[in-house]
């Protein structure tokens, strides 16, 4: 059904979705594409190192999770770059799922809340209904 470059497609447009979301949001932002970071944003004085996670499911698909492989690396990494450039965790969730595209900023603070892995976890599914459900986070943006 999708195309054979369209895991590298939805990809690239999640990142440049993201920017954009932010970009009208008033913040400045560069796509950085580092080790464990995507997009590094910035508005009055608050700088965000943003790894960037995205889905396209097919129509009847309801599944909300992301299966992170090797997650204690990736937030290793991740932690590693925002420090190299002294900024905040975050992950960009972006969902293309009936027939909406969802996209959910939140901080690696809030994951780890909910998932903290060991670094012999190989990989864990990440249900972003859990942060939809967290009352304490409230950044989040649904596009049709």
């Amino acid at each position: 059904m999708y195309s054979g470059n369209h895991k590298q497609i939805t990809g690239d447009f999640a990142e440049h979705l993201t920017m954009y979301w932010l970009s009208k949001e008033g913040y400045e932002c560069i796509h950085a594409r580092h080790i464990g970071i995507d997009i590094i944003a910035s508005k009055e004085g608050k700088r965000m190192g943003i790894s960037v996670k995205a889905r396209s499911r097919k129509p009847n698909e309801t599944n909300f999770g992301y299966t992170v492989l090797k997650p204690y690396n990736h937030l290793q990494n991740i932690n590693k770059a925002c420090e190299d450039f002294n900024c905040s965790g975050y992950f960009s969730f972006v969902l293309d799922q009936q027939g909406l595209i969802r996209v959910y900023l939140v901080s690696v603070a809030s994951v780890l809340k909910y998932y903290n892995p060991s670094s012999d976890t190989k990989n864990q599914e990440w249900k972003i209904n859990k942060f939809i459900n967290d009352s304490e986070l409230n950044t989040n943006l649904n596009w049709r």
